[in-house]
């Protein structure tokens, strides 16, 4: 499943911005390699950086939900909680097995799709929330 930066996945916070086009320029690299075939090289590389990304980016969500007292924390807290419990499961597989088309082929999956329907879906709810909160907080400043 290829995945390209377009601008649908802008939300206008641009720290998130900047970290989503991150993890999209990351995959579409990675599905370049599966699609020439070299993808096992950079399995092990993706791995680490879906796992690192997790821990970074959903800090950086969490601080401003948290500021903003988002009401769906919780459940924005809970998928990000499923990405990082796949990406750790991933990595735990690639060390059991070794690389394989068959893992290549479940991260450009099941990862690009949830990556996919969670920024364009809860991310661009919450980041709405987020910036009416600081435009009100804004104009009383």
């Amino acid at each position: 499943m290829a995945l390209a930066w377009d601008e649908t996945f802008v939300l206008g916070i641009d720290e998130i911005d900047q970290q989503h086009r991150s993890i999209v320029e990351h995959f579409s690299r990675f599905s370049d390699a599966v699609q020439e075939g070299s993808a096992n090289q950079l399995l092990l590389e993706m791995a680490d950086f879906l796992y690192n990304y997790a821990q970074t980016h959903f800090a950086t969500e969490e601080r401003y939900m948290q500021r903003y007292s988002y009401p769906r924390i919780d459940e924005q807290r809970q998928e990000h909680a499923d990405f990082t419990r796949d990406a750790s499961e991933l990595k735990t597989r690639l060390q059991d097995e070794g690389a394989s088309r068959e893992l290549a082929a479940a991260l450009t999956g099941k990862m690009v799709r949830w990556v996919i329907q969670h920024v364009r879906n809860h991310d661009r709810d919450m980041v709405a929330y987020v910036r009416e909160c600081m435009t009100r907080e804004q104009g009383e400043s």
